[in-house]
């Protein structure tokens, strides 16, 4: 699109500009659907101001009115409409050098004319430099231009997917994984072949539709196919697992611990069955004479100290579906994943309640931080509705899930660990493992609580973009960040196949024979 002489600035102030525009037309065909590029007045559109030194500051339009909305109107005067922009300033662009600093420290003068800006200067403004690049979508009002991510950072440093029920969140983590076959691209331009490692909890069954007949190799772990045995925790994460106190419960695993060990596997009933033993022998003592007698303390006593713990373990025992995935010597599902080179994505199936999510989550996080601690290829760990297990406001009453994604989202980059978090509901989310995403894709989002979480963590410019969320068509996203040149509003490129995330058709489901 070529620059267009939209109007001249008529107010200044530090964090916005007025703009009288000169030709009503420029806004008659005003329409706020997201993607309309042959209108050069729109909300979120770019444009630019001269200095006098030949750069110029980059705005962007946040607010579109007629002068005459505010005076009282008076059917037998003859008003002349003046059409009005306000526009937040963004950064300084140097048409010379083709580059743009973010911030602003020079102003325009009073009356200087207002211009959109060209799809030349934009291309420049988010371009990113990078050794490779992955393509995501096309930039908002400019179909011609494609917005580019450094995937090294984009997937390296953790990325943030968040929107509302059906605002295209799947899709849109499909598409950037498809996109790795796809639209990855040397700087020069040259296509670049790679074998991904990546995860996918898939809790709705969403993913094996999108990889299937595809370029990908996929694997699907069913939950009875679930390996995640709990003899490679700690004595402290068994203290953490059981919710074992420090006074009586915690020495008293540490020994049945010890003592179970050098046995190699074990399972949980061993743990009790142990534990029994220990409290057997710690309530009666032998006298010099080798005659048995009482201990200080009595078997009951030791029983009703170790009740809450003991409970605990047999509620897991008790669960047949969890004991099978966690109480086996089989080997486990880090270790296959590690070893298995034929496959690319692997879709575990996370169709579990609250409390089996929790251990769940907790065993496999802590066996894949443990397995890529110590070697391993870079590999990409897809949460989807990561609010069901690493949620805030549960964490009192299932504080596992949270301990090793947390961990991971601190560490896991200098092991070759990332995460990709997509969730609908963002201020449910873990705040540390939200603030350390390095870029975000955000799609609609319209409770108050997830966009004042969301704006916390965006950068400044970013921020300018906020108050565009709430209305966000389907596929279009803001993408911000590290990994990519410039906030934008960007039409994800289409999954194909798409996941199984489709709308209910419910009064198609209704309907009689």
């Amino acid at each position: 699109m070529e620059r267009v002489r939209i109007g001249k600035v008529v107010q200044m102030d530090a964090d916005s500009v007025i703009v009288e525009v000169i030709d009503n037309s420029y806004v008659d065909k005003v329409n706020f659907s997201i993607g309309i590029s042959v209108v050069p007045v729109v909300i979120n559109k770019l444009i630019s101001v001269k200095l006098l030194n030949s750069k110029e500051v980059v705005l962007k339009i946040n607010k579109i009115y007629d002068k005459n909305h505010f005076i009282n109107r008076d059917d037998f005067k003859v008003h002349n409409s003046k059409i009005f922009l306000e526009a937040t300033p963004l950064g300084i662009y140097d048409s010379y050098l083709y580059k743009f600093d973010e911030g602003i420290n020079n102003y325009p003068l009073i009356n200087t004319e207002v211009y959109s800006i060209s799809s030349e200067t934009k291309k420049s403004i988010i371009n990113i430099s990078s050794t490779y690049k992955l393509q995501v979508g096309n930039s908002f009002g400019n179909d011609d231009l494609v917005n580019e991510a450094n995937p090294d950072i984009l997937l390296g440093k953790h990325l943030g997917v968040f929107g509302n029920t059906g605002s295209g969140k799947s899709c849109t983590v499909t598409s950037i994984i498809q996109g790795l076959k796809r639209r990855l691209y040397t700087s020069s331009g040259t296509d670049v072949s790679i074998k991904p490692k990546i995860i996918i909890f898939d809790s709705n069954d969403e993913y094996a539709q999108a990889f299937n007949d595809t370029e990908f190799r996929y694997k699907k772990i069913s939950k009875s196919k679930l390996k995640l045995s709990h003899t490679k925790l700690s004595d402290s994460e068994y203290f953490k697992f059981f919710g074992a106190s420090q006074g009586v419960q915690a020495p008293l695993l540490k020994q049945a611990l010890t003592k179970l060990r050098p046995n190699g596997f074990f399972s949980l009933q061993d743990i009790i069955n142990m534990i029994n033993d220990l409290i057997s022998t710690n309530s009666r003592e032998l006298d010099r004479n080798g005659n048995k007698t009482r201990s200080n303390f009595s078997f009951n006593q030791w029983t009703n100290w170790t009740n809450t713990m003991i409970n605990r373990i047999e509620r897991i025992i008790e669960n047949n579906e969890l004991k099978l995935i966690i109480d086996d010597h089989a080997v486990n599902t880090i270790d296959q994943i590690f070893d298995d080179n034929s496959n690319e994505i692997f879709l575990i199936d996370s169709d579990f309640d609250r409390e089996e999510l929790d251990i769940v989550m907790f065993l496999f996080a802590k066996l894949v931080y443990k397995k890529y601690q110590t070697d391993g290829p870079n590999i990409i760990l897809v949460l989807e509705e990561a609010h069901r297990y690493i949620n805030d406001y549960d964490n009192k009453d299932y504080k596992l899930g949270n301990y090793y994604i947390e961990k991971i989202a601190r560490e896991g980059r200098k092991f070759g660990i990332s995460l990709v978090i997509s969730s609908q509901r963002p201020s449910e989310l873990s705040k540390t493992v939200i603030s350390q995403c390095n870029s975000y894709i955000i799609h609609k989002l319209t409770n108050k609580h997830d966009i004042e979480i969301v704006s916390r963590f965006l950068s400044y410019n970013s921020r300018e973009y906020v108050n565009s969320l709430t209305s966000l068509e389907r596929q279009h996203a803001l993408i911000c960040g590290e990994a990519f040149g410039f906030p934008d509003i960007t039409r994800i490129f289409n999954a194909s196949p798409t996941p199984n995330s489709n709308d209910p058709e419910i009064v198609k489901n209704w309907l009689e024979d």
